[in-house]
């Protein structure tokens, strides 16, 4: 898919805009606090409702003003579509292709964001690698947000209950029908987590070869908290979970939480098994972030059929001259990118069908 056209009222600093973008590389320089990454993350925010920068929204509505739009019309496959996002300062959002409140955009590909803050994938803690996963690779298999999303009600409440029994106000009993719902709702979390990394992994693994050189083989596991077999059927994973529960029952009730499930798991990324984390270089962790993402987009395109457009803010600078070139290569002719940097000569990486886009007191230029 391609953005045709984008329109913005009262976006972050973004009085107006109408801008139509080249289909390709489009590179946006100018000084800090210009506007390039709010442009980035209006992108987004029209594609997907919701942004990667905060999640108080109404801090996107700029200053003194009620509500802000965007509007997005996009070709994707052979057919041109509108998508549309409303949001007052009340709080109230309307999305759609016209904006109508229950008209969702779920057949647009996710955006492929890369941040500097995106190292945190491997330098962080598992809570940032789960947010990567459940938030960007999540939403490509159909039904997945909404099992976690009843994952942590169900988790909410039993963890509730676990506080009333430490302090004698509950009985173990009351906890069986939660842990039925627990371990039923987890084992599909999991389960679908472990076919989107089948998924990722070999790509990811492929794109690191090319990237980071031959002669290091890069890899990608998943880390349950409960003791699993790789090929565990969900059925089992049931079993399993339930078993556990029943083990840590004393613990649990001492502490007063759950200590197992989705929400204690990880991923593993290593170099010739070598957990990055810990033993990795920063030019390794860098390439090991950009193969992710990079699979990520692949992977976008496995299960839409079409490549979502990707979003640079400010990687560049993170990247060595090598790895630049790597990375722009690679993205070049396959779909539509939009990269902030500072770096004002910046014509060598937007190649000769790409446009580079001064932005000046969030005008185009």
């Amino acid at each position: 898919m391609y953005i045709e056209q984008i329109r913005l009222e009262n976006f972050r600093g973004y009085t107006r805009l109408h801008w139509q973008p080249d289909p390709s590389m489009n590179m946006l320089t100018g000084g800090n606090a210009q506007g390039k990454t709010n442009l980035l993350e209006a992108i987004f925010y029209g594609l997907t409702g919701h942004s990667f920068r905060t999640y108080r929204e109404r801090e996107i509505i700029r200053w003194g003003s009620t509500f802000c739009r965007v509007e997005i019309k996009y070709l994707s496959g052979q057919h041109l579509n509108t998508a549309v996002v409303l949001l007052t300062s009340e709080g109230k959002k309307q999305k759609g292709p016209d904006g109508g409140r229950n008209r969702l955009m779920d057949t647009v590909p996710l955006p492929v964001v890369f941040t500097p803050d995106h190292l945190l994938m491997i330098k962080g803690s598992p809570a940032m690698r789960r947010r990567w996963l459940d938030q960007e690779l999540g939403p490509l298999l159909p039904g997945y947000q909404f099992c976690l999303r009843r994952y942590h009600q169900v988790l909410a409440q039993r963890n509730a209950l676990l506080q009333k029994i430490r302090v004698k106000n509950g009985s173990r009993q009351e906890l069986d029908p939660w842990n039925q719902q627990l371990a039923t709702l987890g084992a599909r979390v999991i389960n679908m987590r472990y076919r989107l990394l089948a998924e990722l992994s070999p790509v990811m693994r492929e794109i690191y070869s090319r990237i980071g050189g031959g002669h290091e083989k890069a890899g990608l596991s998943y880390l349950s908290s409960i003791p699993l077999e790789r090929t565990s059927a969900e059925g089992e994973i049931v079993d399993i979970f339930i078993r556990e529960l029943a083990r840590l029952f004393d613990e649990e009730i001492n502490r007063g939480q759950t200590l197992i499930g989705p929400h204690r798991d990880d991923i593993l990324t290593t170099i010739n098994d070598r957990d990055v984390r810990r033993f990795g270089s920063q030019g390794q962790q860098r390439t090991m972030v950009l193969a992710l993402k990079l699979a990520q987009l692949e992977v976008g395109k496995r299960f839409f059929g079409d490549y979502p457009v990707v979003l640079l803010d400010d990687v560049f600078s993170e990247l060595d001259q090598n790895r630049r070139a790597q990375l722009v290569d690679y993205l070049r002719d396959k779909t539509q990118v939009f990269a902030t940097t500072s770096q004002p000569a910046c014509r060598d990486m937007t190649g000769p069908a790409g446009r580079v886009i001064i932005i000046r007191e969030h005008a185009l230029y």
